[in-house]
């Protein structure tokens, strides 16, 4: 895992997206197969894109996934597809067949296995597990990552594609990648940033506590995280 870390939150953003227009220039995979995350900082990164980088990024040839969706429906606040459509894909006038979210309002289970096998049909390796080109991977104040957290780390080494979890406090039902696929990724990128990732940097930097986002701190060979909280 490298640690990249910066001023601001912009100043981290901006060097993310950077790092993945290389991954993008570097990768001989045409289409290229990208899963988003969701939460403010994602957010602010589709805000970032959409402002500085229209321009910059080969959009026609992206084809967007997603690390992890809300069991609700695209027009629910919580939705995190609802929140790159309006942000990033309707501004940048992305084609609708180049986006593929979660169905967060069908049965849970069901959509899961539906997702899992659309994954493996658009992806390199159907036979074997899937590998995105690049995951832009979130980490919660908990120490979350995607829809894995501290009382479902069993997720972490499923051997499904995305899977059902569920909110530890407020019990909502959530689709998951599984860190299996997380970690076959040909790139992770990692975002952290605000005053309220403190905390978690520190633990996860100084080895301090099992959390998922340990986990993929100490098997992810290929991931870079970029943040703006000082660890030292």
């Amino acid at each position: 895992m490298k640690i990249e870390v910066y001023k601001t939150a912009e100043e981290t953003l901006r060097s993310m997206t950077e790092t993945l227009i290389t991954v993008i220039k570097k990768s001989k995979s045409k289409p290229f197969h990208i899963a988003l995350s969701g939460g403010s900082t994602a957010q602010q990164l589709f805000k970032l894109w959409v402002k500085e980088y229209r321009n910059n990024i080969p959009w026609d040839i992206l084809r967007f996934y997603w690390v992890d969706e809300r069991c609700v429906s695209p027009e629910d606040d919580e939705s995190n597809f609802k929140h790159a459509e309006r942000l990033l894909f309707m501004p940048l006038d992305i084609p609708q067949n180049h986006i593929h979210r979660i169905w967060g309002e069908q049965e849970p289970k069901v959509e899961a296995e539906r997702y899992s096998e659309m994954v493996k049909w658009e992806l390199p390796g159907y036979s074997n597990m899937p590998r995105f080109d690049c995951t832009i991977l979130g980490i919660g104040a908990d120490g979350h990552v995607a829809s894995i957290f501290n009382d479902s780390m069993n997720l972490l080494t499923d051997q499904r594609i995305y899977a059902v979890s569920h909110h530890p406090k407020t019990g909502q039902q959530r689709i998951t990648m599984t860190g299996t696929v997380i970690l076959k990724s040909s790139a992770i990128l990692i975002p952290v940033i605000g005053p309220d990732k403190q905390e978690i940097m520190e633990h996860l930097v100084q080895k301090q506590g099992a959390y998922p986002a340990s986990y993929i701190f100490s098997h992810a060979l290929t991931a870079t995280l970029f943040t703006d909280r000082v660890t030292e």
